[in-house]
Parts: structure tokens; C-alpha cells; sequence
């Protein structure tokens, strides 16, 4: 029997020129630092910088907030964010996998909607933190396995292995393949179907990761302090296009404290790497035309 002749006419129509893949770019960012760096400062400066000119009703932002910092302060800062883009902001706290991913799809679906209604409009998606969210990946793994929360499950295996003579025992019996199998699927799936539902229905997916300190070789003449981002990095950062640091440094003049803080492109596919002081929107985006 001879195979029907399909019409992909429609198909080809919808696909992305090079023009307008130009026209309608998207930043799909990881903001890294320590706790008030100006992650989410950027984040919220960010989403007003694309709203600029467009009516309130074309504008969307939705984040997902598994931090244990809250945003309230600096959504209430009129230098940060409008009070007319206020009701285009939407957020919802998320504790456990379940939520998150209920929520992902949830805020794709919004995206949809809004995109088509709004096609030139101006959509964000914010997932904060990914430390904070793969933590509590590992205690969701922990409850719905064991039975109990990561922190329980380490006492226990402690005690255990004290019983048994022993300094320590893995913190999950089946061993760390089997579990961080699960744990890593656990947490990387949110990302991942963020990345993809951004370049189908046009938002830009940005994520903020808390930078940690930590001491490698402890009390040995090889001991050393390394900066490290929380979470798997290794896992999401190739999601993302661009990778910028943001740091806050004081110093007293005068007996007046002044703060100052730097942005530090790390990666981007648009611009070389730089590093910017006090980086408003507007200087941030001229120095990544001039880096380009």
C-alpha cells in the first residue's frame, strides 16, 4: 500500500528564521553569590528593563521560590520593580519535587497562554535557589524511601556505624549510585523542562545559586578555601548561556561604610567575560554590547 504523502508545510512555517532567532533572543542566565549579592536585584531589574514601554498586561514574571530568602523587600523597592509590573509578578514557595514540577508545568502553561496573547510581549521565569531545591531533593529521596528526613537518616546511620566500631556508613544503604540516581534525576528534571519551555513559548529562564565556602584538606599543609556554587553545577550549568557572579565588597571612608557591587560575566555567548561595578541595567547591557 502506498504510504500517505504528509504536508509538513505547516511545520516548516513555524520554525525560526535567522532574523528572527536575532530579533527575539533570549537570555537564559545563572546568577551565582553569596547571600545579598544582587541575584534576585538583578533578576527583578531585569524583568522592568524588558517591560520598559510595553502596557502592564503584555508583561509576566513567575518564579518558583525554594529560598529561604525572601523577595518581598525588594519587590517593594520602586527602583527595583514598578508597582504597575507588581501584579504581573507571581510567585509560589515549593519545598519537595513534587511541588516544584507541579508548579514548572503550571508556569510553562501560564507562559503559553501569555505568549499567545502577547506574542512581542515580555515573559520571565525565576527558579531560586538551586542549593535550597536539591537539599530538598535529598530529604524528599530520604522520606519516600526511608521513610524519614535526610537529617534523621544521617543520625541513624551514625549510630550505626558507632554501634558496629566504626567512624561512618553511607547515608543511604543501597549505596550512592543507586541513590544519587535518583536524587540527581529528581533534581535536574524542573531545569531542564524550564530551558525547554522558554525556547517554545519565549521566556527568558533565569536561576539563582548561593556561592558556599568550604575548607579542602583540613588540617593538612594542603588545606585551602575554596568558593564553590551550591547545588549540581555540573548538571545545569550547560542549560544556561550566560554565568554571572555577583559580589558585594564595603569598605569605611571617612568613617562612612560604602558598598559596592560587581558583576562578573563568567560565561556568555554573546560577549567576552568582564566584570562590572554597581551594574544597574542599563550599564550592564551597554558593557555587554561594547564586550561583544
Amino acid at each position: 500500500m502506498a504510504r500517505k504523502k504528509q504536508n509538513y508545510d505547516a511545520l516548516i512555517a513555524a520554525c525560526d528564521t535567522g532574523d528572527s532567532m536575532i530579533q527575539n533572543r533570549l537570555r537564559h542566565m545563572k546568577l551565582q553569590g553569596f547571600s545579598a549579592g544582587g541575584k534576585t536585584h538583578f533578576a527583578l531589574s531585569f524583568f522592568a528593563h524588558l517591560a520598559e514601554g510595553k502596557n502592564p498586561d503584555e508583561c509576566l514574571m513567575t518564579i518558583i521560590d525554594c529560598d529561604l530568602e525572601g523577595q518581598a523587600d525588594l519587590v517593594a523597592r520602586e527602583d527595583v520593580l514598578p508597582a504597575e509590573l507588581r501584579p504581573r509578578l507571581l510567585r509560589k514557595v515549593c519545598r519537595n519535587p513534587k511541588d516544584v514540577n507541579d508548579m514548572v508545568m503550571a508556569f510553562i502553561d501560564l507562559h503559553r497562554q501569555h505568549q499567545e496573547e502577547h506574542p512581542d510581549g515580555a515573559r520571565v521565569m525565576l527558579m531560586e535557589n538551586e542549593g535550597a531545591y536539591y537539599l530538598a531533593c535529598r530529604d524528599y529521596y530520604s522520606l519516600e524511601v526511608h521513610g524519614r528526613d535526610e537529617g534523621e537518616q544521617l543520625l541513624s546511620r551514625q549510630q550505626e556505624a558507632v554501634s558496629q566500631g566504626k567512624k561512618t556508613l553511607p547515608t543511604f544503604a543501597e549505596g550512592q549510585m543507586h541513590s544519587y540516581k535518583v536524587i540527581n534525576k529528581l533534581f535536574f528534571t524542573p531545569y531542564e523542562r524550564l530551558k525547554v519551555g522558554g525556547e517554545m513559548f519565549h521566556y527568558h529562564f533565569l536561576s539563582t545559586v548561593l556561592l558556599r565556602t568550604y575548607t579542602e584538606n583540613f588540617g593538612t599543609a594542603n588545606e585551602n578555601r575554596v568558593v564553590a556554587a551550591a547545588g549540581r553545577p555540573d548538571q545545569t550549568d550547560p542549560l544556561f548561556d550566560w554565568i554571572i557572579d555577583f559580589t558585594q565588597q564595603q569598605r569605611t571612608k571617612g568613617g562612612e561604610v560604602k558598598t559596592r557591587h560587581i558583576a562578573h560575566v563568567k560565561k556568555s555567548r554573546s560577549c567576552q567575560p568582564f566584570r562590572l561595578e554597581n551594574p544597574t541595567q542599563e550599564r550592564f547591557w551597554n558593557a555587554v554590547e561594547q564586550s561583544s
